[in-house]
């Protein structure tokens, strides 16, 4: 795990929760591993755990927000330097004009479907790239992850000849261009922050970048 995902030796969570060490050691790893990846919802969690550990929304609450706090400290202390390669990339890829977002939607075809409404003519992004929330978790526990990318036709293509496609036609170019789009400008942004990327070059492989690390700010 990233050095910076790592968590404080000890954290302790309010005494009035009346826990054991097991259960509050439990419920600690729990709530750490949702605010590691960035989720600062208390909701989120009260709904995922609200059978586990026989506490009230009130106190399950109490117990996310403690370990936020934590976090949130844990983080202002690392200064401007806790940032990761990724994180670097990707904050290049978006101010070149092309969508990337680390940890987006809960999979890949919610995210794919969903990324389009980020485009619109004030966000004429000439395409995408994100890995999706299951991807964030495994990218936490292995150093490595998965890209999903598209490009954007009516950005890359004349806008009479896009106009004339078929929709058949359509998805065709959609695969075609987001291959050479992928190719041709993400992957150099990629391997400019020294990322290795495994990819066949085809578009219904998923390229994978290696030995890389996931880091979210609270």
């Amino acid at each position: 795990m990233y050095r910076y995902n790592q968590p404080p030796d000890e954290i302790r969570l309010p005494p009035e929760l009346g826990l054991d060490v097991g259960p509050e050691a439990d419920l600690v790893i729990a709530a750490w591993g949702q605010v590691v990846l960035g989720f600062t919802d208390a909701e989120d969690f009260i709904g995922e755990l609200e059978d586990d550990f026989g506490l009230s929304e009130e106190d399950l609450k109490l117990a996310f927000e403690t370990v936020l706090a934590v976090r949130r400290a844990q983080q202002a202390s690392f200064g401007d330097d806790a940032k990761t390669s990724l994180n670097a990339a990707f904050a290049d890829l978006n101010a070149g004009g092309i969508l990337a977002i680390e940890g987006f939607s809960c999979c890949d075809e919610c995210g794919t479907r969903d990324i389009w409404d980020y485009f619109s003519p004030e966000h004429p992004y000439r395409g995408y790239v994100f890995y999706h929330q299951a991807d964030a978790e495994h990218l936490l526990d292995h150093g490595h992850v998965e890209l999903t990318f598209g490009a954007a036709l009516d950005q890359l293509m004349d806008p009479e000849e896009y106009g004339r496609l078929l929709p058949e036609g359509k998805q065709w170019w959609f695969e075609q261009v987001s291959t050479e789009f992928m190719r041709d400008e993400i992957l150099p942004v990629l391997e400019a922050h020294q990322i290795k990327v495994n990819w066949n070059r085809d578009f219904n492989t998923r390229p994978m970048l290696e030995n890389v690390d996931y880091y979210a700010e609270v």
